[in-house]
């Protein structure tokens, strides 16, 4: 039996990214899988690629800025599935690189929304449907958030703050068997290659113990499906820190 076979997923942001390589994975272990994501062309072509492992999937075209779109990927993944079991809050809409006097309300208005706002409706929009049956939350969370990362300003506030509810949640739905935690990732990304570019392959690689950055679906995706499968049921309300020893040195 696959680690998450009879599993149902919700993954935010999945068009790209960690997104897609999670919600790959998981359908390779596996789970039915509902993805989501502002573009719908890109999520058809993942929802393909998970279909392909032999489970059942759903794309649904959602802005997490939109309380509406939000309850309408639950609303839908519980009419095609009829539960929920895990939830992975991965989206967020941001500009980094930027200080906190050049902050625009924009800038402030969309990460917080994208960021903390919906994180916290989706997790209470699928409380209900897990607290039967027990479930699994994971929220991507940052380093920027632990270290106060320079002109990264509201999305490390986010990022702590997704932290923050994710150990109250832990304390509270523990009885009901949902285990709640955050992951902190380093892997390719925009922010990644624009570390390559400003500080050089040597000093990431001196940040770094590990000496490289990691790979969505080879290094981060197959800890995401530990923190799902039931190998982690007694592991909650803590902060995951797949980095490479990024952190080591803060």
């Amino acid at each position: 039996m696959k680690k998450l076979e009879n599993k149902v997923a919700i993954i935010t942001g999945a068009s790209g990214g960690l997104g897609r390589a999670t919600a790959i994975a998981y359908a390779k272990a596996g789970a039915d899988v509902v993805i989501c994501a502002r573009r719908l062309e890109k999520l058809e072509e993942v929802a393909k690629i998970c279909e392909e492992q032999g489970v059942n999937t759903l794309a649904v075209k959602c802005d997490v800025m939109q309380k509406e779109d939000l309850e309408n990927l639950v609303e839908q993944t519980i009419s095609k599935f009829g539960r929920v079991d895990i939830l992975v809050n991965n989206a967020i809409s941001t500009k980094q690189g930027v200080s906190i006097m050049d902050h625009t309300d924009e800038i402030w208005n969309n990460t917080v929304t994208s960021g903390f706002e919906a994180v916290w409706i989706l997790m209470r929009l699928c409380y209900p449907h897990m607290k039967e049956k027990g479930g699994r939350i994971i929220n991507v969370s940052s380093g920027a958030g632990l270290i106060g990362a320079p002109k990264f300003g509201v999305y490390a506030g986010v990022k702590a703050a997704v932290h923050g509810i994710t150990m109250v949640a832990a304390r509270e739905w523990g009885l009901d068997r949902i285990t709640c935690n955050s992951i902190v990732p380093i892997f390719y990304s925009d922010l990644s290659n624009k570390l390559f570019d400003e500080y050089g392959e040597n000093v990431v690689k001196d940040i770094v113990p590990l000496g490289y950055i990691g790979d969505a679906e080879e290094d981060i995706a197959p800890v995401m499906v530990f923190m799902a499968s039931e190998d982690s049921r007694y592991i909650t309300g803590q902060l995951i820190k797949v980095d490479g020893g990024g952190d080591i040195h803060f």
